[in-house]
């Protein structure tokens, strides 16, 4: 495993985590936060990282984190369709841009891209 890209992309995943919790502070008007939305919130964001981060899928790297960013943040996402479909476009969207921003960070800022095997 590529040590140096996971440990920068599980640092990206925390870095969106708190961007994600300071964010939805700022829209939703500070409002009170709950354990379980704290805890979704970090552990789909440090997940994000981790996946980005062991993925050996060979597409673009931007597209790469988008689509992972997708797909994670739908498995938290889903549970707002029901009363808050407002937190469900806005979880999605910001989990895309995670994906492309942890890409980013580990492939550009760091030069830890995938490596072919």
């Amino acid at each position: 495993m590529y040590r140096k890209r996971l440990l920068v992309c599980l640092l990206g995943g925390c870095i969106s985590a708190a961007a994600c919790l300071i964010g939805r502070q700022i829209i939703f008007g500070f409002p009170e936060i709950l354990w379980e939305n704290l805890a979704a919130t970090v552990a789909n964001r440090i997940l994000l990282g981790f996946v980005i981060g062991i993925s050996a899928w060979r597409i673009n790297y931007k597209l790469h984190g988008a689509l992972l960013g997708l797909l994670l943040s739908l498995s938290v996402s889903i549970g707002f369709l029901p009363d808050m479909v407002l937190g469900f476009f806005l979880f999605t969207t910001a989990g895309i841009i995670y994906g492309m921003f942890i890409e980013w960070l580990a492939t550009d800022v760091f030069k830890a891209p995938l490596k072919a095997s």
